[in-house]
């Protein structure tokens, strides 16, 4: 079942949609928090929907700030919003009738990894967490440019504020995943949060992987990583 919904956050509406599988009872659920200048239209977040449906896991995919159909301009986005963005989703979610709030995860992805970060580091509801491809540092590049969009001050001064590394140490039950390849986030990186995170805890390297996982068979896999870790921790409690 597909269910679209919309939200009133601090900042601005958010769109988004819930994938559920077909059977009757409650679900547990992912909420994919995707990253700084996608949507909830990923390609790499509809499959992950999909393959997770079929598992018997529901998903909640939706646009944060300045993305997709949700208002608010990208250029003055920054990781608070984001945050104040997934505080609302997880919300609704939690008290959605087809949803067990007890069993609900986070997968994301580069700046959406560091907002699932922090929100599974100060939300003791969020039962496990997978991280892609995520940085703890956000560069100032000349002329504030990040993927050809020219951002305000404020998301670097507002990123500088977190200690991301610090979140870190309040997360446990985590899965890391970084392409040795990814051209944004070096990967170290992702080695570096995840040597903050507490146990239980898995890193997987994904040799020649881009930022995106872009080769078919480096998203495969890390899907199915994925689908391996939130199922031990949400289906089989």
């Amino acid at each position: 079942m597909t269910e679209v919904f919309e939200l009133q956050s601090q900042y601005n509406r958010i769109k988004g949609v819930i994938i559920t599988p077909d059977k009757e009872g409650k679900y547990p659920c992912v909420i994919l928090s995707h990253g700084l200048v996608s949507s909830k239209e990923s390609s790499k977040y509809i499959a992950v929907s999909e393959v997770f449906r079929e598992a018997g896991i529901a998903t909640c995919r939706f646009d944060y700030h300045g993305c997709g159909e949700s208002t608010g301009r990208i250029e003055d986005t920054t990781l608070t919003i984001r945050i104040e963005n997934l505080d609302c989703v997880t919300a609704y979610i939690s008290g959605h009738r087809l949803i067990d709030p007890e069993r609900i995860g986070i997968l994301g992805s580069s700046f959406g990894g560091v907002t699932g970060l922090i929100k599974a580091s100060r939300d003791k509801k969020i039962r496990c967490l997978s991280f892609w491809a995520t940085p703890y540092t956000l560069k100032r590049e000349k002329g504030n440019t990040i993927s050809d969009i020219r951002f305000s001050d404020d998301i670097f001064d507002d990123f500088s504020r977190y200690d991301i590394l610090a979140e870190a140490k309040n997360v446990s039950h985590a899965l890391g995943i970084h392409g040795d390849m990814d051209e944004v986030v070096p990967y170290h990186e992702g080695i570096t949060i995840f040597n903050s995170i507490k146990e239980p805890k898995r890193l997987e390297i994904i040799k020649g992987g881009d930022h995106i996982l872009s080769h078919p068979d480096h998203r495969q896999r890390a899907i199915d990583l994925a689908l391996e870790w939130f199922s031990g921790f949400l289906l089989h409690i």
